[in-house]
């Protein structure tokens, strides 16, 4: 396995801001080089989705379960400057439960310039209606940015700091502008956004002259269903490390995503063995 990982692991303030905020940022999480070929990628994934579908070169395309779609994809799974701070927030006991792509081009010359973000919302699907609220952190996602973002103009993903601890939309002035407190997230390409699916985020709009492009790894607790795949295919599953394996969901047997033994979850002895038994517990 990678020792790199603990060169990365969360520091104290890191930790506390996730934990007061809801994000983190960590420019320069993957090579240019990497943000080349993921790039690629997208494009062919674009590409052959709108063709599928017939949907419009204007319009935005988000396309689910892409983790299969290309064994580059693989590699964000444990990449080694996000994948600590993920255990050091989460915990050992974790597991991809989606994976996405959003493509975001440009509005059409005729669509009216607009300030305010196009929906405010948390993630997590019906959890958010059914669960008792305040809600507990139950999972969370990375987004890896593979264009600038450094205008809201290019369809900036807007965010509430603190707002995971909301259960309500945080007031807002009048019904035709965003909420109080809300910030534009710019970012360069290349860089890594942790966020807690608690926060009360939106899209911006894009009347830039680019797509904007970002690829999506969301993490949970094991005893989740996933969005993506509940039985990973086993060549998948062959071509990975054990850990890979723990966070694509593989398991000894049913009862460990719930009482999960050491052969179930091999990132908990990773852990033990490299950083100290009290990090486990």
């Amino acid at each position: 396995m990678d020792t790199s990982w603990l060169d990365y692991c969360a520091t104290a303030d890191q930790l506390k801001s996730f934990n007061d905020n809801g994000y983190l940022i960590v420019e320069d999480a993957i090579s240019q080089e990497m943000v080349d070929a993921l790039e690629i990628v997208a494009d062919r994934l674009d590409a052959e989705e709108r063709e599928k579908t017939g949907l419009a070169s204007h319009k935005l395309l988000s396309k689910f379960r892409t983790i299969l779609d290309d064994d580059i994809l693989l590699e964000l799974l444990d990449n080694k400057k996000v994948f600590p701070l993920l255990w050091d927030i989460l915990g050992w006991n974790i597991q991809l439960y989606i994976s996405h792509l959003i493509m975001y081009p440009p509005e059409p010359s005729e669509t009216k310039r607009i300030e305010k973000a196009a929906h405010w919302h948390q993630d997590g699907g019906r959890p958010v209606p059914e669960m008792e609220r305040p809600h507990p952190r139950l999972s969370l996602k990375v987004s890896y940015w593979l264009t600038d973002v450094t205008y809201r103009d290019n369809g900036a993903m807007r965010l509430i700091p603190g707002s995971h601890k909301l259960d309500l939309l945080p007031p807002r002035d009048d019904p035709d502008s965003d909420p109080e407190g809300a910030i534009d997230l710019l970012v360069k390409r290349g860089t890594a956004v942790l966020f807690d699916r608690r926060m009360w985020h939106s899209r911006g709009w894009n009347f830039s002259n680019i797509t904007r492009k970002v690829f999506f790894i969301g993490y949970s607790y094991r005893w989740l269903r996933g969005l993506d795949y509940n039985l990973m295919p086993q060549e998948i599953l062959d071509k990975c490390d054990p850990i890979r394996r723990q966070l694509l969901g593989d398991g000894v047997d049913i009862k460990g995503w719930w009482q999960p033994t050491d052969a179930d979850v091999p990132l908990k002895t990773w852990i033990a063995e490299h950083r100290g038994e009290e990090y486990v517990r």
